[in-house]
């Protein structure tokens, strides 16, 4: 059976991904645009206590999410 990802593990190796598309695209991907969107309260604490395993902010969690799947429906 093969071995399970850590989170960490699945966190740098897409971390990695990132990068060299950004490295590639030869620039920066900005940071201009806000997106707001609206969670039960029940689901903020879940992605807080997600975000603090981590060590992340809510914010950095959610746009690391967002980002890896972007990556992924360019994939598919």
């Amino acid at each position: 059976m093969p071995k399970r990802e850590t989170n960490q593990e699945r966190h740098d190796r897409l971390s990695k991904r990132v990068e060299k598309i950004r490295r590639e695209a030869g620039e920066r991907l900005p940071k201009d645009a806000v997106i707001q969107c609206r969670v039960e309260s029940s689901q903020m604490g879940e992605l807080l206590a997600i975000a603090q395993s981590k060590g992340l902010s809510v914010s950095a969690l959610t746009r690391m999410w967002l980002l890896e799947r972007l990556l992924a429906e360019k994939s598919a």
